[in-house]
């Protein structure tokens, strides 16, 4: 016990209160909870929010710094449309671009990593749709994940087909949620984007695009970019001889919805407690005893985990889209993207101070890199710079004319 905290029983005790009553009190208060000081000087999760307010979560009673959010603070909208072949009922959490005369409407889609869910793009979806309301967000549980249900609960598909084939479902599901009137002609955008496995998910989804895409009367959508986070072939490919280790390391049960919010930020899995709070209700759900356990199996998906990231580096460096690798490091990067970083065949972020989870680590920061990603890249940028460069040439080095803008790289 610090200092701090006996000098707190000491003043109890002194109004005569009885030892029984300020244990009652300090524990519900907070007192025996102790923090990291980057946790103490974070804001804590928002409680009760009107649904899509996306205002900045104010300071809390400590009481209240594990306590569970509602998905209805980041989204508008959750459904579980019955999609894709082997079928599911896909729980999906979304908002729609706000409609614009002027604007073609554009969708950030995100798939999350093994063993977590689409909340884990709450708070960065917000933030984005916040500062871009043309820009639709939309998240989803993959399949074995979540709130999502198979219709047969014995059926394990896990592979990379069937996991891209579900998420290109999932991007037509969102084009018809597109706010555009039936005899419309533009065309909808969508950035892929796609955190550890959902990397290689999306990966796989823009290179085998036009095989895979069959919805009936529905236009394809213009892919304006592709980012993968905190994922590269090499690390994943070893990391994976560990990965029955960091399963067989985690608790097996929590004994509240808080305690296993408190121990994800505790155990730095996640360390921003405000994404947490909304995150982790999405992963875990009541068991027996009335104990919470984990909502996916990873072991039972292990005989796909190879084949989730062989060849991704390749995938990745030959998808015909703009194209943003964002990490939590440098060393993560192998010998195939570090030569395609040099000949500048797609854009690198390096995020500090962040774990594996960057887009609850640091949505605000993640949210910057993707805006800024799309406003370079968006159809609407590349026809004004094609407009640009057909009226206005300058001189290079060697007295010949050149672009006065220069596209970027594999456009």
């Amino acid at each position: 016990m610090s200092n701090l905290q006996k000098n707190l029983l000491k003043s109890k005790l002194s109004t005569s209160s009885t030892l029984d009553q300020v244990l009652h009190e300090a524990a519900d208060e907070g007192v025996w909870e102790e923090r990291d000081l980057a946790d103490a000087n974070s804001p804590t999760p928002p409680h009760d929010i009107p649904p899509a307010e996306f205002a900045v979560p104010e300071i809390r009673p400590r009481k209240q710094y594990y306590k569970a959010t509602p998905w209805k603070a980041y989204w508008r909208e959750s459904d579980s449309p019955d999609l894709s072949t082997p079928p599911c009922a896909f729980k999906v959490y979304y908002t729609t671009p706000t409609p614009s005369a002027s604007k073609s409407p554009t969708w950030f889609i995100f798939h999350h990593g093994a063993g977590s869910s689409g909340l884990t793009f709450s708070v960065l979806a917000a933030r984005i749709h916040e500062s871009l309301p043309e820009v639709g967000v939309l998240a989803y549980d993959a399949r074995g994940h979540g709130a999502t249900k198979a219709t047969d609960p014995d059926e394990k598909e896990a592979s990379l087909d069937i996991l891209a084939r579900d998420f290109l479902n999932i991007v037509a599901y969102a084009i018809r949620l597109s706010p555009l009137p039936a005899d419309s002609k533009k065309p909808v955008e969508v950035v892929f984007i796609g955190h550890s496995l959902g990397g290689a998910v999306v990966t796989e989804a823009v290179r085998r695009f036009p095989e895979l895409w069959s919805p009936d009367n529905l236009p394809k959508p213009i892919i304006s970019g592709l980012v993968i986070l905190d994922v590269v072939e090499g690390s994943a490919l070893e990391g994976l001889g560990s990965m029955r280790s960091y399963v067989a390391s985690r608790p097996q049960y929590f004994r509240s919805l808080e305690d296993g919010i408190r121990w994800h930020v505790k155990s730095h899995t996640v360390r921003n407690a405000v994404s947490a709070s909304v995150s982790v209700p999405g992963i875990i759900r009541p068991g027996a005893n009335g104990r919470y356990e984990w909502i996916t199996d990873l072991l039972l998906t292990e005989p796909f985990w190879k084949s989730w990231f062989v060849d991704l580096s390749s995938k990745f460096l030959e998808a015909r889209s703009a194209k943003m690798l964002v990490l939590a490091g440098t060393d993560r990067l192998d010998k195939r993207l570090t030569i395609g970083q040099m000949q500048g065949k797609y854009q690198l972020e390096v995020l500090p101070d962040v774990g594996h989870f960057i887009q609850e680590d640091a949505p605000e920061k993640l949210a910057a890199l993707l805006e800024q990603f799309w406003q370079r890249n968006r159809r609407g940028a590349a026809l004004e710079i094609k407009a640009l460069n057909a009226h206005s040439l300058v001189w290079g080095t060697a007295g010949t004319s050149a672009p006065a803008v220069m596209p970027r790289p594999n456009q």
